[in-house]
């Protein structure tokens, strides 16, 4: 698998922490929300957010961890299936990039 087109490499690394950010703060509002649940008790809530910071932290490395242009198509995979890649990062991309998106998400 040849990596994605230079300029969608750079396009990417441009909005890498803006997407970062997106992601963390959905991260931390879902915390949040478990924290305020008040039906469950200390223990039960910290068990919750104890899990999803370990769901969490793999989403964060399916998407960000060894950010490289040889792992780019993998990481907007990973994007994609996580809600961040929206059709404004897409329109952005290589047609080439667009077509080969495509394909992986039908497998």
């Amino acid at each position: 698998m040849t990596s994605p087109p230079e300029r969608d490499w750079k396009y990417m690394n441009k909005v890498k922490e803006d997407l970062v950010s997106d992601l963390c703060e959905h991260i931390n509002g879902q915390a949040m929300d478990i924290l305020k649940l008040e039906a469950n008790s200390e223990h039960e809530r910290y068990g919750r957010l104890y899990r999803h910071v370990q769901e969490s932290d793999g989403i964060v490395a399916d998407c960000f961890d060894d950010w490289r242009r040889s792992t780019l198509l993998m990481k907007l995979v990973a994007l994609g299936r996580n809600g961040l890649l929206t059709s404004d990062h897409m329109q952005h991309l290589s047609e080439e990039t667009q077509k080969r998106l495509k394909a992986l998400s039908e497998l």
